[in-house]
């Protein structure tokens, strides 16, 4: 697995507002806007995204109501599979872009949800051809 960064796991809310639901982002705290800077390897590679979670702490996040998904609190040293597709990075965002061209809900959204606001270590899993 790939490591691409450790923070707090947030997502721009445009992702849940088009229901894309296809990047996210780690911040360096709640109380930072700034963005960790993420490594930018194995862009165009097919695999997983994973987080495994390092601090836990409850989400400051609703949920998305329209899809009856709301945050969990997982555990710590919890691995949390976020999506399966062609990994691809908006400046200093992450996401899949899954295999079957669908535009909505490119993570799986119930993962993200579990994985909000929690301190994680974000990794690229590269998967066999």
């Amino acid at each position: 697995m790939q490591e691409l960064g450790t923070g707090v796991l947030v997502w721009d809310g445009a992702e849940r507002r088009s229901d894309r639901y296809g990047t996210v982002c780690l911040v360096a705290s709640l109380s930072s806007k700034g963005k960790v800077r993420l490594v930018q390897a194995k862009e165009g590679a097919r695999g997983h995204l994973v987080a495994i979670v390092k601090e836990t702490r409850q989400s400051r996040h609703i949920g998305d109501l329209s899809h009856g998904v709301f945050p969990k609190t997982p555990e710590v040293g919890q691995k949390i599979t976020l999506g399966e597709g062609t990994m691809f990075f908006e400046g200093e965002s992450v996401g899949l872009r899954p295999d079957d061209s669908r535009s909505t809900q490119w993570l799986d959204m119930r993962a993200l949800y579990n994985a909000h606001d929690q301190t994680v270590t974000l990794y690229f899993e590269e998967l066999s051809n």
